[in-house]
């Protein structure tokens, strides 16, 4: 049986050790330091209790399959009304094909729906993953921008 839930504070850990795993699976991707964990370990814990940034989990069996993150934002403050944002969203490759992905999903845009965002509800994700782009398009979600980013090093 598959339960979706928010997280609980001292699973910070544990979930901080899937969001690793995630890392290690993209494409040029590392290994977090033992001080970017920690800090991902306390972000996730504190989202156990954070009124408009939260964690929720997939678990079954006891164990925990995957999870996604998400948060309320009043942007830049100019437009009315809040906007919600799926920051990040994993399974562990056991579990995938399953509908675990598709649960935790929905499960978010209905706590950010519930808790005032209105539309768009966003997303970022990489544009080289195919798998991601068509698990994101059945659940209605379309390309709007590309992001580009600038590194000083």
């Amino acid at each position: 049986m598959l339960e979706i839930r928010r997280i609980r504070e001292d699973e910070g850990p544990a979930v901080a050790r899937l969001w690793d795993r995630l890392g290690r699976e993209l494409p040029g991707g590392d290994p977090m330091t033992s001080v970017e964990l920690r800090r991902v370990e306390h972000m996730l814990s504190a989202f156990a209790w954070h009124e408009r940034a939260f964690c929720l989990i997939a678990v079954r069996e006891g164990r925990i399959a995957g999870f996604v993150n998400s948060a309320l934002s009043a942007g830049d403050g100019l437009l009315p009304g809040l906007t919600g944002e799926i920051e990040t969203c994993y399974v562990t490759p056991e579990e995938r094909r399953r509908g675990i992905g598709t649960a935790l999903a929905k499960a978010a845009m209905a706590w950010l729906r519930e808790h005032g965002a209105g539309d768009p509800i966003r997303l970022e994700t990489w544009l080289h993953d195919g798998d991601a782009k068509v698990f994101w398009a059945s659940l209605g979600f379309a390309p709007e921008t590309i992001c580009m980013t600038h590194y000083a090093t």
